[in-house]
């Protein structure tokens, strides 16, 4: 099987593509390598060693100084296939790298390399004080994560399309309303695991969070998903696969009282859902003194939301009884990033809430289909 180096685009891929592509799979200047060299400590590998193994929970960041990494993930029956082959100057890595999650992939040298190994947290503080670094490699852990379909090494789809019968059920699994870090990584996670998703994503869920200043230009920031050309090139080609995504429209209302639970959209569309993931942000520095105000006023008090509008979840949520993580006081009701009361206001750890939750709606899906 021929294997592309992940800079190498296909000669026939479409421009958009192209240039979606280039952006996953990024080459890092020199320059920006030096800088990140004081976060890292350098290494070399020999033909073969495994430097992250599928499975696992060991997670760090490497940068190719010289030679190939080879990306590659089991099939049935426990053998492996290469998906791609990193080379000088490009990164491994993608969202799962803030996550909880164990690695998807089994990545290993594959020639006699020299490579900058960052752990987790040394990343964590790259991202946070390097924002030309910052921009590149978050921009590229998302469009890896949205783009990461097994049969389509280089589509650019924000949401994945599975092939479902011809009528396709008007119902969405899950609607993720909000389009910042947090809404955006619940909706590559639960769109790329099979699961039908609308992704709302208009100007509410662009609060501010520490951390969020360092993320000019990354899909799901203001000059992101509101506005950004990014996130057009990746809609467009979504469209082609189905997916639903409507990056400049915000939700005006929401109806507890009945289910599937509905949302009514801005511009007076209606949205039929299983379940909701709420990851509109909020707002700093209020008028009435108040330092945080969460963007929840459209839920229109079906949910328990303490005095900032913050989402009340889990053991915390009034009447909740399974106490479900991220679980709001309405079942099937989800709240993640700065709009659920108790998080960490921080990027980063918005990101993480967003693919952690889409393993709870599972079991909400899954327990109510019964």
């Amino acid at each position: 099987m021929r294997v592309l180096a992940a800079g190498a685009a296909p000669a026939n891929l479409p421009p958009d593509l192209a240039a979606l592509h280039a952006q996953a799979f990024p080459m890092l200047p020199r320059a920006l390598i030096e800088r990140a060299a004081p976060y890292g400590e350098e290494m070399s590998a020999e033909p073969g060693r495994v430097l992250l193994n599928s499975g696992d929970r060991e997670a760090a960041f490497y940068i190719l100084l010289q030679g190939y990494a080879e990306v590659l993930e089991a099939e049935a029956g426990g053998a492996l296939r290469s998906l791609l082959i990193h080379r000088d100057g490009e990164f491994t890595g993608s969202l799962d790298l803030f996550t909880d999650r164990p690695n998807a992939v089994t990545v290993r040298a594959n020639t006699a390399s020299r490579l900058l190994r960052l752990s987790r947290a040394a990343l964590e503080a790259l991202i946070l004080t390097e924002r030309p670094l910052a921009e590149i490699i978050l921009r590229a852990f998302m469009l890896r994560r949205i783009g990461y379909l097994r049969r389509r090494p280089y589509g650019g789809a924000i949401l994945r399309s599975v092939t479902r019968g011809t009528q396709e059920d008007p119902v969405m699994d899950l609607a993720v309303i909000g389009g910042g870090p947090a809404g955006l990584a619940a909706a590559a996670y639960a769109a790329s695991e099979g699961l039908q998703t609308l992704l709302v994503g208009g100007s509410l869920a662009c609060g501010d969070a520490p951390g969020l200043d360092v993320l000019k230009g990354f899909p799901g920031t203001i000059s992101g998903l509101c506005e950004g050309p990014l996130l057009r090139r990746a809609e467009d080609q979504s469209k082609r696969f189905g997916a639903h995504v409507l990056p400049l429209r915000t939700v005006s209302r929401f109806d507890g009282g009945c289910y599937p639970y509905r949302v009514w959209l801005d511009d007076g569309r209606l949205v039929e859902a299983r379940s909701l993931i709420v990851a509109t942000g909020g707002q700093e520095g209020a008028s009435d003194g108040v330092t945080f105000q969460a963007n929840t006023a459209w839920l229109d008090g079906w949910l328990d939301t303490d005095d900032q509008g913050c989402i009340h979840t889990g053991r915390a949520a009034a009447g909740s009884m399974q106490a479900r993580d991220y679980e709001s006081s309405q079942p099937g009701v989800f709240a993640v990033g700065a709009a659920r009361a108790g998080s960490v206001k921080h990027v980063l750890a918005s990101i993480a809430e967003g693919a952690a939750a889409v393993r709870v709606v599972h079991r909400f899906l899954d327990a109510s289909a019964h």
